[in-house]
């Protein structure tokens, strides 16, 4: 079990210094340069461009699917909070504390469930859609694959905290080293991918943000003007 620890430890690192060397070449890349003549506030276009600018009935077409929508903020949300718990669970005395405190890792456990079904139900989509079927690549299954197999996991694991004594009563010890084992096995064919596809989002993300919110505020078309 130790071994897929520490290769899971030794994918987390590749996968931070990645992050950072993308981050880097962003930084290279420096401020946005435009030559137009400013009307309009920069500052409050990037503000804008990271809050209201992402709500649904700002977007093209977010707001024709809403249900989609949602299935992917709540999806957002598990793989933060997956994320979270793995950096915690590096230390032992926070598996003690799940394994003490049933109701914390059982509440863990049910949002992480749920955000494995919007994983799933959002690769569904992709795959019966006749729209989205035919613009979806490998990348954009296995991105979401690999994060809804991480949840999956991460909902397992977290639902043995939870009924460690019911579950030692019906399964074997073997089988709750298993899920161990794949637990860290999921977070490291999460993090080994994480730096090529378009997971790496991640990281471009904000600079993609900073940039609308650059141009379109420098324009003064964001934050868009009231009618009156």
């Amino acid at each position: 079990m130790n071994y897929f620890i520490y290769i899971s430890y030794a994918a987390l690192l590749f996968c931070v210094t990645m992050c950072f060397i993308h981050f880097l070449r962003i930084i290279q890349l420096g401020a946005p340069k435009d030559l137009s003549e400013k009307s309009g506030d920069v500052t409050a276009g990037v503000i804008y461009s990271n809050t209201q600018a992402m709500l649904p009935q700002q977007k093209e077409s977010a707001y024709k699917h809403l249900p989609t929508y949602t299935a992917g903020i709540l999806f957002h949300l598990g793989s933060f909070l997956a994320l979270l718990l793995f950096l915690l669970l590096m230390f032992d005395a926070v598996w003690i504390f799940f394994f003490k405190y049933h109701i914390f890792s059982a509440l863990m456990a049910m949002f992480l469930w749920f955000s494995s079904c919007c994983g799933m139900g959002l690769i569904i989509k992709r795959l019966i859609s006749k729209k989205l079927r035919p613009i979806s690549n490998a990348d954009d299954y296995l991105s979401v694959g690999f994060v809804t197999l991480f949840h999956l996991f991460s909902a397992l694991l977290f639902t043995i905290f939870a009924i460690h004594d019911f579950f030692h009563q019906f399964f074997t010890h073997n089988m709750h080293e298993y899920v161990i084992c794949a637990y860290f096995l999921s977070a490291s064919l999460l993090f080994f991918y994480l730096p090529f596809g378009k997971l790496k989002h991640a990281v471009y993300y904000f600079a993609a943000r900073y940039h609308l919110g650059f141009f379109y505020g420098r324009r003064g078309t964001w934050p868009p003007k009231k009618v009156k």
